[in-house]
């Protein structure tokens, strides 16, 4: 320690260090500003002044725990963890300044200290010992809570630097990810500047700019630079070779538009993920609506070593469910291949959903095609091929079973059943489809198949009011399936008539929240009474734990119940918490704190996931924590005690122990 100084104990040291100007400061700081004269003045009694030099290390990531909860009365100080890609390197993980606060959240967990803490510039700080501190937090549970929440701010910071790696957060030994994905901004990958010309200029001199300029593409903008479309290499091949009368026309008659745009300093991954989603093989890099430059899928096929957006295309172009069937084996590379890229769990799920989305698209475009070319006519009325549970929150890790459900329109009560028939047929082969294309038939039954999940708008309507009026385990159960629905294809406002239905069924029967937080109650984190892993005791899992069931289970099934309480339409489960946190049910750091969970837990599946499959074997959910380093084992502790937080609001919230 630089040097320190008590500041209780004796007459001059108070005097010398002004006693009443620490208490006022440790009285203006948060969490403190809560506590009594009386409390504060002991608090400050125990007490002592340190100071430490630029550069010097106050907390070693590695070393004992922190003794101390610092409170930085001038300077600041930087919160770091080692750079894995860079020898000698550090990750910026947060950087704390006068008023904030260091060393709670390394004696809240003992242990060697996660991270090292080191003063930027010349510090003071008032130093309360750690037995002040965990006294004082036993009498004020919502200190400890306070600090707690620092988990979520950190891991934030952490991915803002360094996108959360897999190799580096939540990877498993035997597998080895890539970082390039996830470090790299567009703006290191795009070509730049940019060749542009206005919507007038004629094909003959915009053929003429991109063969002396050497490049596949270039901007159609408009005076001022915004871009309205993109004239490639294929648009000159497949439009103006076929259409054009002249060479003198505009470029803007074969242009590409609309255009699909991204900002320079969004990560390579997000770049990935727009081209993915809307099939398309270039982005125009915009700053304040001006051209700065443009990404092609070229440019990413450097990092990913295929071409991710290339699959997409092939996707949409297959005319045949034997040829999308053929074509699985392609989509589970790449998908493979991005996910050991690493990168942020909302991002990487997405990725997933998009592409899986693609497929069940195209099946039943084929499947439609199908059955019209075998005489069983076109669908017989509009329809909604509806998602469910993982796939309907967008939260699917490669090949999840299916869960899905068919909406139709009303039909008269004599023309019910043999519309439904052909229904039931038509699913039955996009099931199937899908089966071939690896997604596994649900264990549960919980397909479009079955005919109590293919029904008229009416007779859902009366499903959904029936479970909220008399709810059962077996219909809580199925709740929690169906609740989360999402159209993957529909031709008219099936879904967002239903999500009205049971709003304002719920509405009428409050009820029915009490017996879904208390069914959200069921899984519980792994956490003994001693904050030590509760694992299986013996069989084919011993000392595992699931992480789904532990981990994201309750998170996902709180985050519904709050989201069906306040009418929120929102399905995928980080959104959810967003917006509960928004109207106020939960505090925002309770919020952040899930989230944080949710993502962390979510890139240890993929791992596991991962590692399974390069091994040859089926992925599940089992974790030995003794696999995890230390910083990842603590992770999870700290995740799964944000579980119990938030399962205990539930308890309190709708009073679920009135059903016991």
């Amino acid at each position: 320690m630089g040097g320190s100084t008590r500041c209780g104990g004796g007459g001059r040291s108070m005097e010398e260090f002004h006693w009443q100007r620490i208490l006022e400061f440790i009285k203006a700081t948060v969490p403190f500003d809560g506590l009594g004269q009386d409390e504060l003045r002991q608090l400050v009694s125990q007490m002592e002044v340190a100071y430490f030099p630029r550069g010097q290390v106050i907390i070693s990531r590695g070393g004992p725990a922190s003794s101390f909860l610092y409170f930085i009365q001038s300077g600041s100080a930087k919160v770091t963890l080692p750079d894995p890609a860079a020898e000698g390197g550090e990750i910026l993980v947060d950087v704390r300044g006068e008023g904030d606060a260091f060393g709670a959240l390394s004696m809240l967990q003992g242990g060697p200290a996660i991270f090292s803490v080191t003063a930027r510039e010349d510090l003071i700080c008032y130093l309360l010992p750690e037995a002040a501190f965990r006294e004082l937090a036993a009498r004020h549970p919502d200190i400890e809570r306070y600090y707690r929440s620092s988990l979520a701010r950190n891991l934030q910071a952490m991915r803002d630097s360094a996108q959360c790696q897999l190799p580096h957060m939540a990877g498993l030994e035997g597998v080895s990810l890539g970082a390039a994905l996830v470090r790299s901004r567009v703006r290191e990958l795009m070509s730049a500047p940019p060749v542009v010309c206005l919507p007038a200029t004629p094909l003959r001199a915009a053929a003429r700019i991109m063969t002396q300029r050497r490049v596949g593409s270039m901007v159609v903008a408009e005076e001022g630079a915004r871009p309205i479309g993109v004239l490639s290499d294929t648009d000159f091949r497949v439009k103006v070779m076929l259409n054009a009368k002249s060479l003198d026309e505009p470029v803007v008659e074969y242009m590409t538009s609309p255009i699909h745009t991204i900002a320079p300093d969004a990560y390579a991954f997000e770049a990935l993920l727009e081209m993915s989603r809307h099939g398309v093989h270039h982005l125009v890099v915009t700053d304040h609506e001006r051209v700065v430059g443009v990404l092609s899928d070229r440019d990413l096929q450097a990092l990913t070593g295929g071409s991710p957006v290339g699959v997409v295309r092939a996707i949409d172009q297959v005319t045949s469910v034997d040829e999308l069937v053929r074509l699985h084996p392609s989509i589970d590379r790449v998908l493979e291949m991005l996910l050991r890229m690493g990168g942020a769990a909302r991002e990487m799920l997405a990725l997933v959903t998009e592409f899986n989305d693609r497929v069940t698209l195209k099946l039943l475009e084929l499947t439609e095609q199908e059955m019209e070319d075998q005489g069983r006519g076109r669908p017989p009325l509009p329809y909604c091929w509806m998602a469910l549970g993982s796939e309907g929150r967008r939260e699917q890790t490669l090949r999840s079973d299916q869960d899905n459900a068919l909406i139709f329109t009303n039909a008269p009560a004599q023309r019910e059943m043999r519309i439904k028939d052909w229904f039931l047929a038509f699913a039955g082969r996009v099931v199937e489809g899908l089966v071939r294309c690896g997604f596994p038939r649900c264990e549960g039954g919980v397909m479009a198949v079955n005919p109590q999940w293919c029904q008229s708008e009416a007779a859902w309507h009366k499903t959904f009011l029936a479970w909220v009026l008399k709810p059962s385990p077996q219909t809580l159960r199925l709740g929690s399936i169906f609740f989360d629905f999402r159209a993957i294809y529909s031709e008219a406002d099936f879904l967002e008539n239903l999500a009205l239905h049971l709003k304002e069924a719920i509405e009428t029967n409050r009820l029915f929240l009490r017996y879904l937080a208390a069914n959200a109650l069921y899984n519980r984190p792994s956490l003994g009474f001693l904050r030590q892993f509760v694992v299986e005791k013996g069989g084919q899992h011993a000392n595992q734990l699931n992480l789904k069931l532990s981990g994201l289970t309750p998170i996902v099934d709180g985050a519904r119940v709050m989201a069906l309480d306040l009418g929120i339409a929102a399905t995928n489960t980080l959104e959810r918490l967003e917006q509960i946190a928004a109207q106020g049910i939960i505090k925002t750091g309770l919020a952040e704190d899930l989230m944080e969970a949710f993502s962390f837990i979510t890139l240890l599946r993929i791992s596991l996931h991962l590692e399974a499959r390069a091994a040859g074997e089926v992925p599940d959910n089992f974790l030995d924590p003794e696999r995890l380093n230390n910083f990842q084992r603590k992770m999870l502790k700290e995740g799964f005690h944000v579980i119990t937080d938030l399962q205990t609001l539930l308890e309190q919230r709708y009073q679920t122990r009135l059903l016991m």
